[in-house]
Protein backbone atom coordinates (compact mmCIF):
# COMPACT_ATOMS: atom_id res chain seq x y z
CA UNK A 1 0.00 0.00 0.00
CA UNK A 2 1.58 3.48 -0.77
CA UNK A 3 2.54 5.86 1.85
CA UNK A 4 0.38 8.78 2.25
CA UNK A 5 2.08 11.51 1.15
CA UNK A 6 0.21 14.27 2.81
CA UNK A 7 2.29 12.70 6.18
CA UNK A 8 4.78 11.12 4.55
CA UNK A 9 7.77 13.98 4.36
CA UNK A 10 10.98 13.29 2.99
CA UNK A 11 13.19 11.58 5.16
CA UNK A 12 16.08 13.63 4.30
CA UNK A 13 15.30 17.38 3.48
CA UNK A 14 18.44 19.91 1.75
CA UNK A 15 20.55 21.36 4.86
CA UNK A 16 22.55 23.36 2.21
CA UNK A 17 19.97 26.15 1.74
CA UNK A 18 19.49 26.20 5.16
CA UNK A 19 22.84 26.67 6.50
CA UNK A 20 22.93 29.17 3.36
CA UNK A 21 20.17 31.64 4.96
CA UNK A 22 21.74 30.84 8.88
CA UNK A 23 24.43 32.35 7.45
CA UNK A 24 22.89 35.11 5.80
CA UNK A 25 21.01 35.97 8.74
CA UNK A 26 23.94 35.90 11.06
CA UNK A 27 26.02 37.90 8.48
CA UNK A 28 23.19 40.91 8.28
CA UNK A 29 22.60 41.29 11.39
CA UNK A 30 26.54 41.02 12.27
CA UNK A 31 26.95 43.72 9.88
CA UNK A 32 24.05 45.50 11.67
CA UNK A 33 25.00 45.40 15.35
CA UNK A 34 28.50 46.79 13.90
CA UNK A 35 28.08 49.66 11.77
CA UNK A 36 24.29 50.72 12.15
CA UNK A 37 23.40 53.51 14.36
CA UNK A 38 21.74 51.46 16.91
CA UNK A 39 25.13 49.71 17.99
CA UNK A 40 25.15 49.16 21.86
CA UNK A 41 27.66 46.48 22.95
CA UNK A 42 30.16 44.78 21.22
CA UNK A 43 28.65 41.28 22.51
CA UNK A 44 25.46 42.18 19.94
CA UNK A 45 27.36 40.64 17.22
CA UNK A 46 27.86 37.16 18.81
CA UNK A 47 24.67 36.97 19.93
CA UNK A 48 23.04 37.18 16.50
CA UNK A 49 25.21 34.50 15.25
CA UNK A 50 24.05 32.46 17.99
CA UNK A 51 20.70 33.44 17.25
CA UNK A 52 21.06 32.36 13.40
CA UNK A 53 22.65 29.14 13.85
CA UNK A 54 19.55 27.06 14.61
CA UNK A 55 18.09 27.79 11.69
CA UNK A 56 20.71 25.41 9.69
CA UNK A 57 18.13 22.71 11.65
CA UNK A 58 15.00 24.37 10.82
CA UNK A 59 13.90 22.04 8.56
CA UNK A 60 15.75 18.49 9.82
CA UNK A 61 14.68 19.25 13.47
CA UNK A 62 12.55 22.20 13.44
CA UNK A 63 11.47 21.96 16.94
CA UNK A 64 14.64 21.62 18.41
CA UNK A 65 15.64 25.03 16.29
CA UNK A 66 12.99 26.43 17.97
CA UNK A 67 13.92 25.49 21.35
CA UNK A 68 16.96 26.59 20.80
CA UNK A 69 16.12 30.12 19.05
CA UNK A 70 13.68 30.68 21.85
CA UNK A 71 16.50 29.85 24.87
CA UNK A 72 18.80 32.12 23.01
CA UNK A 73 16.38 35.19 22.95
CA UNK A 74 14.90 34.37 26.27
CA UNK A 75 19.13 34.58 27.24
CA UNK A 76 19.85 38.21 25.16
CA UNK A 77 16.01 39.30 27.40
CA UNK A 78 18.15 38.62 30.58
CA UNK A 79 21.33 40.12 29.46
CA UNK A 80 19.43 43.29 28.02
CA UNK A 81 21.03 42.83 24.57
CA UNK A 82 18.94 43.95 22.06
CA UNK A 83 19.53 41.65 18.99
CA UNK A 84 19.35 42.67 15.24
CA UNK A 85 18.69 38.92 14.34
CA UNK A 86 15.89 38.18 17.24
CA UNK A 87 12.95 39.58 14.91
CA UNK A 88 14.03 37.49 11.26
CA UNK A 89 14.74 34.09 13.42
CA UNK A 90 11.60 33.96 15.46
CA UNK A 91 9.73 34.51 12.06
CA UNK A 92 11.74 32.40 10.07
CA UNK A 93 11.08 29.10 12.91
CA UNK A 94 7.57 29.91 13.16
CA UNK A 95 7.13 29.38 9.68
CA UNK A 96 9.53 26.77 9.29
CA UNK A 97 7.60 24.71 12.43
CA UNK A 98 4.04 25.33 10.25
CA UNK A 99 5.28 23.75 7.28
CA UNK A 100 7.32 20.86 8.59
CA UNK A 101 6.17 20.49 12.13
CA UNK A 102 2.80 17.82 12.57
CA UNK A 103 2.26 17.65 16.60
CA UNK A 104 -0.65 20.41 17.06
CA UNK A 105 0.32 20.74 20.81
CA UNK A 106 3.50 21.77 19.99
CA UNK A 107 2.56 24.11 17.48
CA UNK A 108 -0.06 25.53 19.99
CA UNK A 109 2.87 25.28 22.54
CA UNK A 110 5.28 27.69 20.15
CA UNK A 111 2.30 30.33 19.09
CA UNK A 112 1.83 31.11 23.03
CA UNK A 113 5.87 31.13 23.93
CA UNK A 114 6.54 33.57 21.05
CA UNK A 115 3.50 36.12 22.31
CA UNK A 116 4.98 35.57 25.90
CA UNK A 117 8.28 36.93 23.97
CA UNK A 118 6.23 39.71 22.21
CA UNK A 119 4.73 40.57 25.95
CA UNK A 120 8.45 40.49 27.06
CA UNK A 121 9.96 42.92 24.44
CA UNK A 122 7.30 45.12 24.45
CA UNK A 123 7.21 45.59 28.32
CA UNK A 124 11.04 46.22 28.27
CA UNK A 125 12.14 47.85 25.45
CA UNK A 126 9.05 49.70 23.65
CA UNK A 127 7.87 53.02 24.81
CA UNK A 128 4.96 53.80 27.30
CA UNK A 129 3.19 55.47 24.68
CA UNK A 130 3.29 52.76 21.95
CA UNK A 131 3.39 49.53 23.80
CA UNK A 132 -0.06 48.63 22.75
CA UNK A 133 0.74 49.33 18.95
CA UNK A 134 3.74 47.66 18.63
CA UNK A 135 2.20 44.58 20.49
CA UNK A 136 -0.49 44.08 18.33
CA UNK A 137 1.63 44.61 15.40
CA UNK A 138 4.23 42.26 16.83
CA UNK A 139 1.14 39.87 17.50
CA UNK A 140 0.23 40.02 14.37
CA UNK A 141 3.05 39.36 12.57
CA UNK A 142 4.22 36.16 14.42
CA UNK A 143 0.88 34.42 14.21
CA UNK A 144 0.93 35.64 10.17
CA UNK A 145 4.52 33.87 9.90
CA UNK A 146 2.86 30.58 11.43
CA UNK A 147 -0.16 30.45 9.78
CA UNK A 148 1.66 31.00 6.29
CA UNK A 149 3.57 28.06 7.45
CA UNK A 150 0.61 25.76 7.91
CA UNK A 151 -0.69 26.89 4.52
CA UNK A 152 2.38 25.64 2.43
CA UNK A 153 2.36 22.91 4.45
CA UNK A 154 -1.77 21.96 3.86
CA UNK A 155 -1.19 22.88 0.34
CA UNK A 156 1.74 21.00 -0.16
CA UNK A 157 -0.41 17.31 1.00
CA UNK A 158 -3.20 18.68 -1.41
CA UNK A 159 -0.97 18.59 -3.79
CA UNK A 160 0.48 15.17 -3.18
CA UNK A 161 -2.58 13.84 -2.59
CA UNK A 162 -3.96 14.76 -6.01
CA UNK A 163 -0.66 12.99 -7.58
CA UNK A 164 -1.43 10.23 -5.80
CA UNK A 165 -5.36 10.18 -7.03
CA UNK A 166 -3.70 10.51 -9.62
CA UNK A 167 -1.47 7.61 -10.30
CA UNK A 168 -4.07 5.66 -8.53
CA UNK A 169 -6.25 6.48 -11.14
CA UNK A 170 -4.29 5.02 -13.44
CA UNK A 171 -3.27 2.01 -12.21
CA UNK A 172 -7.15 1.56 -12.31
CA UNK A 173 -7.55 2.23 -15.58
CA UNK A 174 -4.48 -0.05 -16.20
CA UNK A 175 -6.37 -2.63 -14.43
CA UNK A 176 -9.53 -2.52 -16.29
CA UNK A 177 -7.80 -2.67 -19.43
CA UNK A 178 -6.27 -5.97 -18.42
CA UNK A 179 -9.83 -7.04 -17.25
CA UNK A 180 -10.99 -6.93 -20.30
CA UNK A 181 -8.11 -7.71 -22.65
CA UNK A 182 -8.60 -10.89 -20.38
CA UNK A 183 -12.12 -11.19 -21.19
CA UNK A 184 -12.01 -10.95 -24.45
CA UNK A 185 -9.17 -13.63 -24.94
CA UNK A 186 -11.57 -15.65 -22.76
CA UNK A 187 -14.04 -15.02 -25.21
CA UNK A 188 -12.08 -15.83 -28.09
CA UNK A 189 -11.02 -19.39 -26.54
CA UNK A 190 -14.67 -19.86 -26.41
CA UNK A 191 -15.20 -19.33 -30.00
CA UNK A 192 -12.08 -21.11 -31.81
CA UNK A 193 -13.05 -24.08 -29.50
CA UNK A 194 -16.96 -24.54 -30.55
CA UNK A 195 -16.59 -23.20 -34.31
CA UNK A 196 -12.56 -23.72 -35.62
CA UNK A 197 -11.92 -26.52 -33.53
CA UNK A 198 -14.95 -28.64 -34.08
CA UNK A 199 -14.78 -28.39 -37.32
CA UNK A 200 -10.99 -29.51 -37.27
CA UNK A 201 -12.64 -32.64 -35.64
CA UNK A 202 -15.46 -32.98 -38.02
CA UNK A 203 -12.90 -33.33 -40.84
CA UNK A 204 -10.60 -35.54 -39.08
CA UNK A 205 -13.61 -37.70 -38.68
CA UNK A 206 -14.31 -37.82 -42.20
CA UNK A 207 -11.23 -38.15 -43.71
CA UNK A 208 -10.90 -41.35 -41.07
CA UNK A 209 -13.91 -42.46 -42.36
CA UNK A 210 -12.62 -42.39 -45.87
CA UNK A 211 -9.44 -44.00 -45.54
CA UNK A 212 -10.79 -46.75 -43.43
CA UNK A 213 -13.21 -47.44 -46.58
CA UNK A 214 -10.97 -46.75 -49.27
CA UNK A 215 -8.90 -49.13 -51.60
CA UNK A 216 -5.02 -49.48 -50.80
CA UNK A 217 -3.49 -46.55 -53.05
CA UNK A 218 -3.15 -42.56 -53.62
CA UNK A 219 -6.34 -42.09 -52.65
CA UNK A 220 -5.78 -43.39 -48.79
CA UNK A 221 -2.58 -42.55 -48.54
CA UNK A 222 -3.86 -38.46 -49.24
CA UNK A 223 -6.28 -39.40 -47.24
CA UNK A 224 -4.50 -40.58 -44.53
CA UNK A 225 -2.39 -37.61 -44.75
CA UNK A 226 -5.08 -35.03 -44.69
CA UNK A 227 -5.65 -36.60 -41.21
CA UNK A 228 -2.65 -36.41 -40.25
CA UNK A 229 -2.14 -32.54 -41.01
CA UNK A 230 -5.74 -32.07 -39.42
CA UNK A 231 -4.87 -34.03 -36.24
CA UNK A 232 -1.77 -31.22 -36.05
CA UNK A 233 -3.59 -28.27 -36.64
CA UNK A 234 -6.30 -29.45 -33.71
CA UNK A 235 -3.27 -29.78 -31.33
CA UNK A 236 -1.85 -26.52 -32.10
CA UNK A 237 -5.54 -24.93 -31.52
CA UNK A 238 -5.56 -26.88 -28.19
CA UNK A 239 -2.42 -25.19 -27.24
CA UNK A 240 -3.35 -21.73 -28.54
CA UNK A 241 -6.70 -22.16 -26.91
CA UNK A 242 -4.18 -22.89 -23.77
CA UNK A 243 -2.57 -19.02 -23.94
CA UNK A 244 -5.65 -17.52 -24.78
CA UNK A 245 -7.79 -19.30 -21.86
CA UNK A 246 -4.98 -18.79 -18.95
CA UNK A 247 -5.37 -20.36 -15.90
CA UNK A 248 -8.72 -19.49 -15.94
CA UNK A 249 -11.82 -21.99 -16.93
CA UNK A 250 -13.40 -21.16 -19.95
CA UNK A 251 -16.56 -21.19 -21.08
CA UNK A 252 -17.42 -24.39 -23.62
CA UNK A 253 -21.31 -23.72 -24.15
CA UNK A 254 -22.23 -23.65 -28.28
CA UNK A 255 -21.80 -20.39 -29.68
CA UNK A 256 -24.94 -18.42 -30.69
CA UNK A 257 -25.55 -17.99 -34.36
CA UNK A 258 -28.58 -15.66 -36.18
CA UNK A 259 -31.00 -17.93 -34.96
CA UNK A 260 -30.18 -16.53 -31.13
CA UNK A 261 -30.87 -12.92 -32.33
CA UNK A 262 -34.77 -13.27 -31.32
CA UNK A 263 -33.35 -14.62 -27.62
CA UNK A 264 -31.04 -11.20 -27.70
CA UNK A 265 -33.50 -8.93 -28.32
CA UNK A 266 -35.94 -10.28 -25.67
CA UNK A 267 -33.44 -10.31 -22.96
CA UNK A 268 -32.79 -6.36 -24.21
CA UNK A 269 -36.27 -5.88 -23.69
CA UNK A 270 -36.35 -7.40 -20.19
CA UNK A 271 -33.75 -5.06 -19.21
CA UNK A 272 -36.47 -2.42 -20.30
CA UNK A 273 -35.49 -1.24 -23.83
CA UNK A 274 -38.23 -1.06 -26.84
CA UNK A 275 -36.17 -3.19 -29.32
CA UNK A 276 -37.65 -4.15 -32.64
CA UNK A 277 -35.83 -6.51 -34.52
CA UNK A 278 -36.39 -6.80 -38.64
CA UNK A 279 -34.42 -8.69 -41.10
CA UNK A 280 -34.47 -8.86 -45.01
CA UNK A 281 -33.21 -10.58 -47.30
CA UNK A 282 -32.23 -14.42 -47.60
CA UNK A 283 -29.44 -15.47 -45.88
CA UNK A 284 -28.23 -18.37 -47.54
CA UNK A 285 -26.05 -20.41 -46.02
CA UNK A 286 -23.69 -18.67 -43.50
CA UNK A 287 -20.96 -20.62 -41.70
CA UNK A 288 -20.97 -20.69 -37.87
CA UNK A 289 -17.90 -18.32 -37.39
CA UNK A 290 -20.01 -15.17 -39.84
CA UNK A 291 -23.29 -16.10 -37.75
CA UNK A 292 -21.32 -15.69 -34.80
CA UNK A 293 -19.67 -12.38 -35.43
CA UNK A 294 -23.07 -11.25 -36.37
CA UNK A 295 -24.49 -11.93 -33.20
CA UNK A 296 -21.48 -10.30 -31.33
CA UNK A 297 -22.06 -6.95 -33.00
CA UNK A 298 -25.53 -6.72 -32.36
CA UNK A 299 -24.53 -7.94 -28.94
CA UNK A 300 -21.69 -5.10 -28.21
CA UNK A 301 -24.20 -2.70 -29.31
CA UNK A 302 -27.18 -3.42 -27.31
CA UNK A 303 -24.95 -3.66 -24.13
CA UNK A 304 -23.57 -0.21 -25.20
CA UNK A 305 -27.15 1.10 -25.49
CA UNK A 306 -27.88 -0.31 -21.64
CA UNK A 307 -24.51 1.05 -20.58
CA UNK A 308 -24.08 4.65 -21.74
CA UNK A 309 -26.89 6.15 -23.54
CA UNK A 310 -29.48 7.98 -21.93
CA UNK A 311 -33.63 8.76 -22.40
CA UNK A 312 -33.52 5.58 -24.85
CA UNK A 313 -37.08 5.40 -25.81
CA UNK A 314 -36.77 2.91 -29.13
CA UNK A 315 -33.96 0.67 -30.39
CA UNK A 316 -34.29 -0.84 -34.05
CA UNK A 317 -32.07 -3.85 -35.13
CA UNK A 318 -32.00 -3.96 -38.76
CA UNK A 319 -30.24 -7.09 -41.06
CA UNK A 320 -30.13 -6.78 -44.53
CA UNK A 321 -29.26 -9.72 -46.33
CA UNK A 322 -28.16 -9.44 -50.18
CA UNK A 323 -26.15 -11.78 -52.60
CA UNK A 324 -22.79 -12.31 -50.65
CA UNK A 325 -22.79 -9.15 -47.82
CA UNK A 326 -24.98 -8.46 -44.81
CA UNK A 327 -25.79 -5.30 -43.62
CA UNK A 328 -26.18 -4.42 -39.48
CA UNK A 329 -27.48 -1.79 -38.13
CA UNK A 330 -28.24 -0.74 -34.86
CA UNK A 331 -29.79 2.63 -33.98
CA UNK A 332 -31.53 4.31 -31.04
CA UNK A 333 -32.87 7.80 -30.28
CA UNK A 334 -31.24 8.28 -26.95
CA UNK A 335 -28.79 11.07 -25.66
CA UNK A 336 -25.20 10.16 -27.22
CA UNK A 337 -22.73 8.75 -24.49
CA UNK A 338 -20.56 11.19 -22.48
CA UNK A 339 -17.07 11.67 -23.43
CA UNK A 340 -16.39 9.72 -20.33
CA UNK A 341 -18.61 6.75 -21.32
CA UNK A 342 -17.78 6.66 -24.62
CA UNK A 343 -14.23 6.21 -23.76
CA UNK A 344 -15.64 3.21 -21.19
CA UNK A 345 -16.86 2.00 -23.67
CA UNK A 346 -13.87 1.94 -26.40
CA UNK A 347 -13.08 -1.65 -26.11
CA UNK A 348 -16.54 -3.15 -27.29
CA UNK A 349 -16.27 -0.31 -30.46
CA UNK A 350 -12.88 -1.80 -31.27
CA UNK A 351 -13.65 -5.10 -30.82
CA UNK A 352 -16.73 -4.81 -33.39
CA UNK A 353 -14.42 -3.06 -35.79
CA UNK A 354 -12.11 -5.98 -35.79
CA UNK A 355 -14.70 -8.84 -36.41
CA UNK A 356 -15.77 -6.40 -39.19
CA UNK A 357 -12.60 -5.78 -40.65
CA UNK A 358 -11.88 -9.44 -40.69
CA UNK A 359 -14.52 -9.96 -43.07
CA UNK A 360 -14.19 -7.38 -45.47
CA UNK A 361 -16.47 -5.25 -44.33
CA UNK A 362 -17.15 -1.64 -43.08
CA UNK A 363 -18.25 -0.50 -39.79
CA UNK A 364 -19.16 2.93 -37.86
CA UNK A 365 -20.03 4.21 -35.10
CA UNK A 366 -21.68 7.49 -33.98
CA UNK A 367 -24.28 10.34 -33.12
CA UNK A 368 -26.95 10.55 -36.12
CA UNK A 369 -28.18 13.52 -36.95
CA UNK A 370 -31.60 13.44 -35.33
CA UNK A 371 -30.15 12.34 -31.91
CA UNK A 372 -29.66 9.55 -30.83
CA UNK A 373 -26.35 6.73 -31.71
CA UNK A 374 -26.01 4.03 -34.60
CA UNK A 375 -24.19 1.42 -34.75
CA UNK A 376 -23.54 0.28 -38.71
CA UNK A 377 -21.49 -2.85 -39.92
CA UNK A 378 -21.26 -4.01 -43.62
CA UNK A 379 -19.91 -7.79 -44.06
CA UNK A 380 -19.03 -10.28 -46.45
CA UNK A 381 -21.09 -13.09 -45.67
CA UNK A 382 -18.13 -15.40 -47.26
CA UNK A 383 -16.29 -17.37 -44.77
CA UNK A 384 -12.62 -15.40 -43.46
CA UNK A 385 -11.16 -19.00 -43.20
CA UNK A 386 -12.91 -20.82 -46.46
CA UNK A 387 -11.39 -17.30 -48.16
CA UNK A 388 -7.87 -17.19 -47.09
Amino acid sequence: MPADRSTALPAVRPLLPDVLLACAVALVAALADLYGPDHRTAFAPYWDIALAAPLALRRRAPATAAALVAAICFATWLTGVIAVAAAPAVLIMLYSLGAWERRRWLLALALVVAESGVIMAVARWTPHGRQWLTALMATGTVTAALVIGLYVRTRRAYLASMIERAETAERDRDHQARIAVAEERTRMAREMHDVIAHSLAVMITLNDAVAATAPEGPIRETVTQASEVGRQALSEMQRILGVLRGAGPADLMPQPGVEQLTDLVAIARSAGLTVELSISGEPGHLAPTTQLTIYRIVQESLTNVLKHSRNVRRVTVTLIHRENRVRIQVTNDGEPATTANASAAGHGLAGMRERTTLYQGRFQAGPTRGGGWEVLADLAVTDPATAA
